[in-house]
């Protein structure tokens, strides 16, 4: 528990990074439609399906944005950081690799190459908070504590001969 304060103060920092994306996607919209136009498209296609509408693709980001503004909240208040954390980085994967440096997008390569870094370890910093048990022990040793502990009790309880 001596953490406590530091995830206090870390995950909303952590928070706003994805708040401050998410907004921008709600509010301006048409840059990240431009970026997922062609990835999207292509991915359609490859599936048997038409491409999206500008339109569509416009509700997709802003839906996005929208779940990603959730998260980021329930992130920063503390309300089920772990499920918000891993929520995130799996949101957050799809417009990481979207900013690679493979010369599309705006400004340099140098730039680019800035923006990937910084997505990628914004999805790094979200598996950390899913990852966080909080001090506690982690679900999958108490799972195996309990099944220890009643074979266990079994042997305790089974008759001598």
């Amino acid at each position: 528990r001596e953490h406590m304060p530091l995830r206090r103060i870390a995950r909303p920092l952590l928070a706003a990074w994805f708040i401050g994306d998410a907004v921008d996607a709600l509010t301006h919209p048409q840059a990240h439609v431009e970026m997922a136009r062609t990835p999207a498209n292509n991915l359609l296609e490859k599936v048997g399906m038409e491409p999206l509408s500008d339109s569509a693709l416009r509700s997709l980001v802003r839906l996005q944005g929208g779940a990603m503004v959730v998260l980021s909240l329930g992130l920063a208040l503390g309300k089920a950081p772990r499920t918000c954390g891993l929520g995130l980085a799996a949101m957050y994967v799809p417009p990481a690799i979207l900013s690679a440096p493979v010369g599309r997008g705006k400004g340099t390569k140098a730039e680019q190459g800035t923006q990937f870094v910084r997505k990628l370890g914004a999805v790094g910093a979200a598996l950390l908070v899913a990852a966080d048990t909080d001090g506690k022990p982690s679900m999958a040793y108490r799972v195996h504590k309990a099944k220890v502990e009643r074979a266990e009790q079994r042997l305790k309880a089974a008759p001598t001969a």
